[in-house]
């Protein structure tokens, strides 16, 4: 039992409302509610990993072969004890409780490396040579009896006896080759040519674990009569900015990866484990996703956009508005804007998981009437908004260390030195997210309400 945290370590702990405020509502409600279940699964793992009592571990092995009398003495239980529960508040400890639930179940998970690839070929001939020791196999026992040896063998799997006899058996030069010598035969392949060779023995103390996640930006843009196509938006429309929820974001030449996060979790042995989240960029640029009409999707690399908001703007946008004005409406617009074509760059394949939606142009650009509706790959008569998606992979690596720091708790740490963005992308802009009124939609309302004003007064 661990005592009162240092003041160092409290600092760590994180808050309540710092939890809520930056977790998505329906991910926190859903944690909540998952909350005894997944502390279920976490000690049905623990248990089925050997990491607690032997005890229990073999009570669960004992109940394979009883699963029904086991499940006719826990289900009312369950239900009797799910009826008397009160409904408590939630509090720090019990999202730290959930959080490390969830993090146990990861570290337990069993990592496989993966099969190699098997010809059909060959596949059908384990298939035509596993059936016969099968129906030798079926006739002397039943399918009860081979089942339960399979549910023994699997739940005992990771048990320490168990390892320790596989790794004594697997030291045996003579055991290995029988098993390459007879998987040889079963699958008609020869063994590979004995080789000698000196390799380095590579070995890392700290697991590393990376997921590659894909970033994607949208860009807004509305046609202005006498401006053309540029990132003033009405009140009330999407951000010019924005992600795919329609969340303000910061633009591609802002967007800074995540913080470098520190999480404190106790293992449930008495330590406490460190885990270090850090992001990283996998590509060097920002790219647009295209999709031409009848072919796939494909990121090309295009100039980012520069970010600017002079006064040459500011006026000339107030003269668009009083063209607006004048002409009755933003809607009856008799001008129609221009559809330019660049020239094309060499196309890239897409990552897995990109939802396709309306063609685009040569840019990028999907167009739209003035309620982002009717969208398609070709600007014109009737089409006054428009919208493109950056792209960018970065890729989270995780470490994991044991220390014997007493505390539990999150850190973050800043991680300007670890983007490996170019120089020449790095301008100065500050790196907040976009305000819902620009100067530039300021400018136009009250532009708009002066001349309605004057419209009113004789």
């Amino acid at each position: 039992m661990t005592g009162m945290p240092s003041a160092a370590a409290t600092s760590a702990v994180p808050l309540l409302s710092d939890f809520l405020s930056s977790v998505p509502s329906q991910l926190t409600t859903a944690l909540i509610h998952l909350a005894p279940y997944v502390s279920l699964l976490k000690r049905t793992a623990v248990v089925i990993s050997w990491r607690s009592s032997w005890f229990d571990s073999w009570l669960v092995v004992g109940g394979c072969f009883f699963l029904p009398l086991v499940l006719l003495v826990i289900l009312p239980f369950t239900s009797r004890r799910q009826n008397a529960r009160p409904l408590a508040p939630v509090t720090e400890h019990a999202l730290q409780a959930i959080i490390t639930d969830l993090t146990l179940i990861q570290s337990l998970l069993p990592q496989f490396t993966p099969l190699p690839a098997i010809s059909p070929s060959v596949l059908l001939r384990i298939v035509i040579l596993s059936y016969i020791p099968y129906i030798f196999l079926t006739c002397y026992l039943s399918l009860s009896v081979i089942f339960a040896v399979i549910g023994t063998i699997i739940l005992t799997w990771r048990a320490p006896w168990a390892t320790v006899l596989r790794a004594t058996v697997w030291r045996s030069a003579w055991f290995r080759w029988t098993l390459y010598a007879g998987w040889a035969c079963y699958t008609g392949q020869p063994l590979p040519p004995r080789t000698l060779s000196l390799q380095p023995k590579i070995s890392s103390t700290n697991p590393v674990r990376s997921i590659r996640f894909l970033f994607t930006i949208y860009e807004n843009q509305r046609w202005w009569m006498g401006l053309d196509w540029t990132a003033a938006l009405l009140p009330g429309e999407r951000p010019s900015w924005c992600s795919a929820a329609q969340h303000p974001v910061s633009p591609p030449n802002a967007f800074s990866l995540p913080d470098i996060t520190t999480v404190y979790l106790p293992d449930g042995n008495g330590r406490t484990v460190k885990r270090t989240a850090t992001w990283k960029w996998e590509e060097p640029e920002w790219r647009v996703l295209v999709r031409k009409s009848g072919g796939g999707l494909s990121r090309i690399e295009r100039p980012l956009p520069a970010i600017k908001e002079d006064n040459s703007n500011g006026n000339r946008l107030l003269k668009a508005a009083g063209r607006f004005r004048e002409s009755g409406s933003l809607g009856n617009v008799s001008s129609t804007p221009p559809d330019k074509v660049p020239d094309e760059g060499q196309p890239e394949d897409v990552e897995d998981g990109i939802e396709e939606e309306s063609s685009t142009d040569a840019d990028g650009w999907v167009y739209g009437d003035n309620k982002w509706e009717g969208q398609g790959s070709r600007g014109g008569m009737g089409k006054y908004t428009r919208y493109r998606r950056w792209t960018r992979v970065a890729f989270l690596s995780e470490i994991v260390d044991v220390v014997d720091a007493d505390c539990v708790g999150i850190t973050r740490e800043p991680t300007s030195s670890l983007d490996p963005v170019p120089l020449t992308n790095i301008i100065d802009i500050p790196t907040i997210d976009n305000p819902p009124e620009s100067p530039l939609r300021q400018r136009l309302k009250l532009a708009l309400a002066k001349g309605a004003t004057q419209s009113v007064v004789p």
